[in-house]
């Protein structure tokens, strides 16, 4: 059993982790001239453009009146285009009401965490996973347990089995996986569901799946993706529009309630009566228009997997380890064992200009992640220093 200390410890290795790194993010740009970023997900280069001249557009003929509040989970007629997306999709029949529209996904993890779960419970998150799970399940007065994906970077099943215990409420995985772009595949989701129902089942309780699908449309690779909602309904989903379409800093997301969850009316109206006691209200109204019109279309994915394959490519004649994935516009390495662990790598890599994310922040040891910020005619230059750092007299 993990005790509020201990949880409170992760949380602020979590919090002290990516601080450190925040620190050496700035010093490198005080100190480095034009340094290369490939750690925070900032894009400067155009995959798809429709949404940048979808809001352009927009923000020439919006009127008054379609800038003003909008009800707690988002305008209606949004909520319903993005419902019946989903349903669409994946086959599940969700409703407007089943759909949360949030400033980002970020805020909808929070909301999920603070409205379905209850404080003293127990949530199992995979890792490597995304850096604030913890601090924001801390924060909800819930007991982080950290569940180490496999050696490949799937699902490891049996170690999810065996962490799952009486005050364990829920799992938290990416689908895409953040950091790694694994994309999980149906069987093992499967098997996950039959998981989760044999110990709700074992320990009289519903385990929630809260599904991070905030990179659900950056596949780039051959493997299609399915849902955790598909196969398993007592799923709570989130989504990011801003990591779809490069629109990062607009911070527009939702939540997803399964149509089957267990107590589906009392979680809808829980989740409603969260969105006012949090603050969070929804995402300003004109991204609210915006999402209306997006809802329908799913991003060119083309020249992200033609940048993935020909970086990985550089990075294997470099003589790195790049993680096998299919989806996301990072790339997640193994650090070469020889350069000292995560963090001392990343600040190698800084000295020469170029900003990579310690894998540490990830909950993780051992790698390096990069984000494909830059277009390809940057990449022989990326390639240089990340060469030049394994030549020891460079």
């Amino acid at each position: 059993m993990t005790s509020q200390s201990e949880t409170l410890s992760g949380s602020r290795a979590a919090e002290d982790s990516l601080e450190r790194f925040a620190a050496l993010h700035m010093a490198t740009f005080r100190t480095k001239r034009a340094p290369i970023d490939l750690s925070y997900p900032n894009p400067r280069v155009h995959r798809d453009e429709r949404a940048l001249i979808a809001l352009r557009d927009l923000v020439g003929r919006v009127r008054l009146d379609e800038l003003q509040y909008t009800p707690f989970g988002g305008r209606t007629v949004t909520r319903r285009r993005i419902a019946a997306g989903l349903a669409r999709r994946f086959g599940i029949p969700y409703a407007f009401r089943d759909v949360f529209l949030v400033p980002g996904a970020t805020a909808a993890l929070r909301l999920i965490f603070g409205a379905l779960f209850s404080p003293g419970d127990e949530v199992l998150f995979a890792v490597p996973g995304w850096m604030d799970y913890p601090v924001y399940l801390s924060a909800c007065g819930l007991r982080a347990v950290p569940v180490a994906l496999g050696e490949d970077k799937h699902l490891d099943l049996r170690a999810i089995a065996s962490s799952i215990g009486p005050r364990t409420a829920g799992l938290i995985i990416s689908q895409p996986a953040c950091p790694t772009g694994v994309v999980y595949r149906p069987a093992e989701l499967a098997e996950l569901a039959e998981i989760l129902c044999h110990m709700a089942s074992r320990h009289g309780r519903h385990l929630l799946l809260v599904s991070d699908e905030a990179h659900r449309d950056t596949v780039w690779g051959e493997e299609p993706l399915h849902s955790p909602a598909e196969f398993y309904p007592q799923t709570a989903t989130v989504y990011s529009f801003g990591k779809a379409w490069s629109l990062q800093g607009q911070r527009t997301g939702y939540a997803a309630l399964h149509p089957c969850l267990a107590d589906h009316d009392d979680a809808v109206r829980t989740t409603e009566r969260a969105l006012r006691t949090t603050g969070f209200c929804a995402p300003t109204a004109l991204m609210q228009l915006l999402v209306t019109e997006l809802a329908d279309l799913v991003p060119d994915t083309q020249t992200l997997r033609r940048d993935q394959e020909d970086f990985r490519s550089r990075l294997a004649d470099l003589g790195y380890q790049p993680c096998r994935a299919s989806a996301t516009s990072f790339v997640y390495v193994r650090c070469p064992d020889e350069l000292g662990d995560d963090r001392e790598f990343v600040e190698q890599l800084a000295a020469r200009g170029l900003l990579a994310m310690p894998s540490s922040v990830f909950h993780e040891p051992g790698y390096f992640r990069l984000a494909l910020n830059e277009p390809a005619d940057r990449f022989d230059e990326i390639t240089q220093r990340l060469g030049a750092v394994l030549r020891t007299d460079a």
